[in-house]
Formats: C-alpha cells, structure tokens, sequence
C-alpha cells in the first residue's frame, strides 16, 4: 500500500480520528501543545507499527490495541527517534563510542600505527579503547580525569583552626554534633598542624563497607553537584598518568600521524577531518586507507548535521536533546535502510538558524532512500519544506485531538488554522516591550575571565531588568558561559556572600535555573507531585468520612505506598520485557492501568475517586478544586503558559524538554520570593508552537515588568526578537568559539556584519 490508513483513533485526547497519510513522504504533524499530535506519532504510529512487526514473527500476538482504534492498515516496521527515550545516562558512552568511530580508530592504530620502541609486538585493537580492561588507563579507570581538592588554596592561613575550616564550609548545627564528638579535641588545633593520620580523615573521610564518611571531600563534591562555583579548590584535573587521554600506556607509545589516539579523542570533530585527511598516504596500508576513508565519511556527515564542535570523547549524557537526536539520525541515514516508517520528535531542537537547512537535506536524504519521514515539529523551516502537513486541534486537551487541516504548505497559509495564520501572518507575536530605562553599566551583572572549556577569558555585562538573550551556532559556548560559569559563581555568591569573578550581585535577591532537565525519571514522578499539590490532594481524601470509617491515612491514596494496586505495584501495567534493553507493556488485568486498589478507590471527594483526579487536566482540576486555594495557585500559572492539557497524573518522564521547563517555572512562579529575581531559562521554546511561544513571551515580559530579570539562551528568532539585549557568542563551534561576535538591541545586531544571527532578526 501507498498510504498509511487509520480509522477511530481515539488515545488519550484523539476524537476518533480517520486519517491517510501518504507513505515515502516528509510528513509535518504540528499543532499546538497538547492538541494530541504526539499521541498520533507515537502512540499509535510508532507503537502500532511496533507491534504489529513483533506480532507477524510470532511475539506477543495477543496484544490487542482496539482500545486505541478501529483499524490501522498500511504500518510497516516503524522506528521511532524520540528525545525522551534516547537520553543516555551510561557515563562511559561517548560521541566516540556510540558512532563507532573509535573503533575503527583502534582498528587503525592497530594495524597502521607506528611505536616508539621499533622492538615492540603489535597491540591489539582493545588495548586502543578506553572503555576494555586491556586499553583503559588504570589510574583514572579511563575516564581522563579526577576530582583534585586544592588544600593549599582552601586553607590558606596557616593560623585557621579546624573549627574555621567546617564554618567556612557551612557544616550544619548536626554535623557539626557528630563531628565534635570525633574531632573534638583537635577542633581549636591549626589545620596545618593537625597529624597527618587526622589531616587525612578530615579531608577525604574514611571507608567502611565503602561508604565514605562525613568529610571536606564530599562537601565539595556535593557542591560542585549542586552548580556551585568551588573550581578554585575542588577541581575536574587531567589525570596525571594518562594526560586526559583514557588510554594506558602501551596505546601512548603507538602513533598514528605523529599522533596518539588519546589526541585524536580529543579533537574537535572539525579538527579531526582534517588531521585524518592529512596523514601521508604512504604510511597507510591499503585496509588502513579505507577505514580511514569511512572515518571520514563519518564525521563529514556529522559536521553536515552541526555537530563538527563535539570530540570523540565528549560524554553523550552531556550532549543537548537536539544534538543526541541528530546522533542517532546519522546512525540511520548511516544505515541506508529503506521502506521503513521514521518518526522523529523535533529534530530542529537545538539548532541556530543557519544551521536548519542543513537538517532539512539530511532528512529528505531519508526519505529519499524510499522511507516514510514522519516529523512532529514546530518548526516554521521543516514546516514550509514538508510535502505533506497535518494540523492536529483546534487547540488543547479536550479541545484538540481532530484533524483540523491536511495538505501541501501552499493550502496551509490560507487553511485559517490557530498556527497557520502565524503564518499568513495574520497573527503576530507580542510585540517587544519598551524599555523604560537605558541599559547602564550601574545595572549589570559582570562576569570576569571566563575561561570555561573554549571560552576565551571572557568579560560580559549582563543588563538587570531586561530581558537579555543569549544567541550563538551549535557549541559556540551559551552553555559555557551561562550555565557553567555565570551561575555557578552566582550559586557561591548565594551561600557565601561574595564569588570572585562576578560582580553586581547585589543587584539581585536570588536567581532561578530553569532549564530542560527532566523533572522526573520514573512513572512514579508527575506534575501534580512536582508542584508540590499532591500531598494536599491526598490529605483532602484522607479527611473524607468514609476514609475516616475506615481509618485511612494519606498513604492509602498513594500508589507508590498503601493504595498500590497489589498486582502491578502501582504502576498500572505490567512490563514484559523481550531482551534485556527492549520490552512492551500491557496494562494490568487488575486495576486496568487505575493503579489503586479498590479499597483506595471506594472513597470519594465530591464525587471523584483519587484515580479520577490524576486523569483530569489542569483545566479541569483548577474548577474541581476552585476552594482549595492552595492546590489551585500553581495550577492556574500552568494553564497561563498553555498547559491546561497536562493531567494531573502524567508520568513527569514523558514530559517534552519544554514542558519540564514550563513546569518548573510554573513551581517557581507559585513560591513566595522576594521580588527582584533573575531568571535564567535554556531554550524554552522546545516544542512550543508559535501560539506557545506567543504565552510564553508574555509571561516572560511580565516579569521583567514587575522588576525582575531574565536571561534566556535560546535560538528562537521570535523570542531573540523581543529581548532588550543579546549577547552573540561565535563565530562558529567548539574550539572556533567561545568569543562575544557581537552585542546589543535586536535592532544593533541586525546593523553588525559580524553577528550570523541578526539577518534572522529581520
């Protein structure tokens, strides 16, 4: 069949749809947040074609999805590259690793590489790869550096007593009990002149059944967990032993191009192509000239994709959702598999907007290799460029979940949907408010010398009361510079009243980090128990008299406690697992995916059992709980940012990078703070729509208004273009980054010939 057929379509919000989707096409499926777009892509397409390939080679034929459609015809094995479920969390699992790049590397230096010691056998290609027992430097275990405590630095004074040691170190009232009775009697004894047996306990603790004792180690480190800035004293420090390489010595003694392996693990992507490219083709052997070649074909592609700043050796749980997903689509491209059904989740995530049609070309190449590319996506390039473009709403939650356009982008911009008149341009985004002050040095934050990764020592002024952005290509160091720099030193100014190499503090009460981090790992984990509502919800229930009749705490209307289904554990399905890292799940016979037990759920709250509340969306719980002031108030901020479609009860682990931002800034806005805050927000456009993004720019603007400060590193031109200051970082990525290409109003950069994002800005 040419075309994908679906009949009745009615998971979560979806109003039994009936949908055609073309097949070896680009396919857009847009809408706003929450309208039921992702439920269409994933969880139907992606899951169907899923289990209808298990179900046609014999597994679980007895899994019925009639529950979520009629019929479904024309599905074919269905790969899906979502951002939530291809975040990495192996440490050990690097750019190197998972393209396959470092060992082919190994295979190289293994048959090609030249050794120092002319007497020496051969290695083999495991003792090239930090991650074998064989090639692993011992010292670090392969990871290239440790955690360095600068004494010296830290205690300075030769006079500091122990017990000036923990004040400085802010050990609580209750450690501070536990560690009198151990150290008591050195605790008015100078540091320095403690015995060296003590100096040791003090400073990395002891071991017993490994567990580490209370100790000035784990202090930092905790610290330094946190984002705190305490780099002058707790250090990430190369590992002596192996220079940062990973690899042990007998690797360090071949050479490769004049080169260790552990070198090119360290090279910008961009840097490598070239040193590979560079290598006398005489020193190679005919089977070490074609590996090459297929390196470099590798990483050409991965630069095609903005990622050329990344190294081999680049952690991926340290990579952006957008820059994992663009990973593993150059495995699939890689692959050249064809007549196979892609559904991709925001693929443009992450990228300036210089950097977006290289992305457009690399998925037409998959489609043109004969596959279906289904793409749910906001944006406005990937959009214009589709062959086929489905609108699901009109809006949110109970009012989306239809089919409200389909067709060709032409027809779109005159369809007079909710998104494509952002299109036509009938609809505008907030305009840009106007400054009621100028931007003065006396109202800046100033960061000094900022030398973090490829930053080039680096003084900034960031403006107070404004809305500053923070703009730059793929790597060109936002993170860097905001994240991994500005906040630290403002977490330490925070608790010790003062950070060297930032400046201005005083000009805020406190700051707040918002960034995309998931805001919870495990189905156990939701909104409504992120905001902090749940506990109350529970406590109502537990005040009902027939929870009272039958003696019934809070706990029995928890599913992680006393009111989990026996069955499923609360979790409401049951995980069959098909291999050790691939499993479905089935919801469970018992509670039929409610999660309680009957017990929990015999006991009502104005008519609405505990499994009905975590099934209603914000909109709905705000009227339901409208006298309970306390549940309601953070609840209302979400449904202003446009997310009155969130159930109170949807597993926190399958939010959208966006959403998690949204609802921890909801959690934030809900506190009682002290006014004059700065705000500090990363990209928080992903997976907003233009109408999204339009409610978020308001809540942004209002918050400047009422005195506040916001910076935002963002790509999104609609947003870029309604700040008061941008900061440009550039010129390109990695190691050809790291400087301030250019600074000023929207208006300044669009007048700089030196900024790659002013041109957008028009």
């Amino acid at each position: 069949m040419e075309e994908i057929k679906i009949h009745g379509a009615r998971i979560h919000n979806l109003k039994n749809i009936n949908l055609t989707i073309p097949k070896r096409q680009l396919v857009v499926i847009t809408g706003i947040s929450g309208s039921g777009k992702s439920s269409l892509a994933f969880d139907i397409l992606f899951e169907e074609g899923k289990n209808q390939y298990l179900s046609s080679i014999g597994i679980l034929a007895g899994l019925d999805s009639h529950d979520k459609f009629d019929m479904l015809e024309g599905i074919g094995p269905t790969v899906a590259v979502h951002q939530n479920t291809i975040r990495q969390s192996n440490p050990r699992s690097s750019v190197g690793t998972k393209t396959g790049i470092l060992n082919q590397l190994a295979l190289v230096y293994a048959s090609d590489g030249k050794s120092l010691d002319e007497q020496s056998e051969h290695l083999s290609p495991g003792f090239f790869l930090y991650t074998t027992a064989d090639g692993m430097c011992l010292s670090c275990k392969g990871s290239g550096f440790y955690y360095d405590i600068n004494l010296e630095q830290l205690i300075p004074d030769q006079t500091t007593t122990l017990m000036n040691v923990y004040e400085s170190m802010k050990v609580t009232t209750g450690f501070l009990r536990i560690l009198k009775k151990k150290y008591g009697m050195y605790f008015e004894t100078p540091f320095w002149e403690l015995p060296e047996d003590i100096q040791g306990e003090v400073v990395y603790g002891t071991y017993d059944n490994g567990k580490q004792s209370y100790c000035l180690e784990r202090i930092l480190r905790n610290a330094y967990e946190k984002g705190e800035d305490v780099e002058e004293v707790y250090a990430k420090t190369t590992c002596p032993v192996c220079q940062g390489e990973r690899v042990g010595e007998e690797a360090k003694e071949v050479l490769l191009g004049g080169k260790q392996i552990g070198e090119l693990g360290q090279m910008t992507l961009s840097n490598l192509f070239y040193f590979l490219g560079e290598i006398p083709q005489e020193d190679l052997s005919q089977f070490g000239k074609n590996v090459i070649k297929n390196v470099n074909k590798k990483i050409k592609h991965l630069i095609k994709s903005s990622l050329g700043h990344l190294t081999l050796y680049r952690e991926m749980v340290s990579l952006s959702g957008g820059e994992v997903q663009r990973i593993f689509l150059h495995l699939h491209l890689e692959s050249r598999l064809d007549s196979l059904i892609y559904v991709l989740d925001e693929p443009m995530a992450g990228l300036h907007p210089s950097e977006k049609l290289s992305m457009i070309n690399e998925v037409k190449t998959l489609r043109d290799l004969g596959n279906t590319v289904i793409i749910v996506e906001h944006d406005s390039e990937m959009i214009r460029h589709a062959d086929h473009i489905i609108e699901i709403g009109p809006k949110a939650g109970v009012e989306g979940g239809t089919v409200v356009y389909q067709g060709d982008y032409k027809e779109y911009v005159k369809a007079n949907t909710l998104l494509s008149q952002y299109f036509s341009g009938q609809y505008l985004m907030p305009e840009r408010r106007v400054k009621k002050h100028a931007i003065v040095k006396e109202h800046c934050l100033t960061l000094k010398h900022a030398n973090t990764h490829y930053l080039k020592d680096l003084t900034v002024d960031f403006p107070l009361h404004a809305m500053v952005g923070i703009a730059g290509q793929s790597g060109s160091g936002k993170s860097s510079l905001i994240e991994e720099t500005l906040l630290k030193r403002l977490t330490s100014a925070m608790k010790y009243g003062h950070a060297p190499g930032v400046v201005g503090v005083e000009g805020i009460s406190g700051f707040v980090k918002v960034s995309q981090e998931p805001i919870g790992r495990s189905a156990n984990s939701t909104p409504a128990s992120y905001i902090g509502i749940w506990d109350k919800i529970r406590g109502l229930f537990a005040k009902q008299s027939e929870a009272k009749r039958r003696n019934m705490s809070a706990g029995h209307f928890s599913f992680n406690s006393k009111g989990a289904c026996q069955e499923c554990g609360g979790s409401g399905y049951k995980r069959i697992f098909l291999t050790s890292s691939f499993s479905v799940d089935k919801v469970c016979q018992t509670c039929h995916g409610k999660r309680f037990n009957e017990e929990c759920l015999s006991v009502d709250y104005s008519g609405k059992n505990i499994a009905d509340v975590l099934e209603m969306n914000i909109t709905d719980a705000i009227s339901f709980f409208v006298n309970q002031n306390s549940i309601v108030k953070s609840l209302r901020i979400l449904e202003q940012m446009g997310m009155g479609y969130l159930t109170l009860g949807q597993p926190s682990s399958s939010l959208s990078g966006g959403e998690a931002q949204r609802v921890k800034l909801a959690k934030e806005l809900g506190r009682k703070l002290k006014g004059n805050m700065l705000y500090v927000l990363d990209e928080p456009t992903t997976g907003l729509s233009l109408y999204d993004t339009a409610l978020l720019l308001k809540l942004l603007n209002h918050l400047v208004d009422s005195g506040n400060s916001v910076i935002v590193i963002e790509h999104n031109v609609e947003v870029l273009k309604s700040c008061d200051y941008i900061i440009e970082l550039g010129p390109e990525g990695g190691d050809k980054g790291g400087e301030i290409i250019a600074k000023g109003t929207p208006d300044e950069l669009r007048a700089n010939p030196n900024s790659k994002t002013g041109r957008y800005l028009a």
